[in-house]
């Protein structure tokens, strides 16, 4: 290939999407909906088995409700960066997607809050020169000081 091919390549460098850990306080619902569930297997029932039984079901079907809304609003997320250009794509159905080339980016901002920044998650906005607003924003993403770190070294 000649130089001009190699450097007109898009690679990806880094794909992600919001954090596990955003989800913590749901995951802990599963969880404790999960342990409630396997509880009722263990507890001596006096009752009529259709109400034990409709007890487990609606315990599991909550808990399945809420693992599938959570791996959904992780799935609509997707957060890219090549070495060209950074981008963010919502949605499952229907999609949404903003991107910027790697060179029109005059500032990156970066957020950490709490318990979550020292996890290294945060908030990752990129904006130009032509809007007041951030552009592209990667929210809760697992490590965000890598990523403002990549973006900024292709910058240069």
């Amino acid at each position: 290939m000649s130089e001009i091919e190699t450097e007109s390549q898009e690679t990806t460098l880094w794909s992600g999407s919001v954090s596990h850990w955003h989800y913590a306080g749901k995951w802990l619902a599963v969880i404790l909906l999960l342990g409630a569930l396997a509880a009722t297997f263990f507890i001596p029932f006096s009752e009529d088995p259709t109400i034990v039984w409709s007890i487990r079901g609606g315990l599991a079907l909550v808990a399945l409700v809420m693992y599938i809304w959570i791996d959904l609003d992780r799935r609509s997320h997707k957060y890219t960066v090549t070495n060209k250009r950074v981008s963010v794509e919502y949605g499952i159905i229907s999609k949404t997607s903003n991107e910027l080339r790697i060179q029109d980016i005059r500032s990156i901002n970066l957020t950490t809050k709490g318990l979550a920044g020292l996890a290294g998650i945060g908030r990752v906005e990129f904006s130009t020169a032509a809007k007041d607003d951030a552009d592209v924003i990667f929210w809760n993403t697992p490590g965000a000081e890598k990523v403002r770190d990549m973006v900024r070294g292709l910058q240069g």
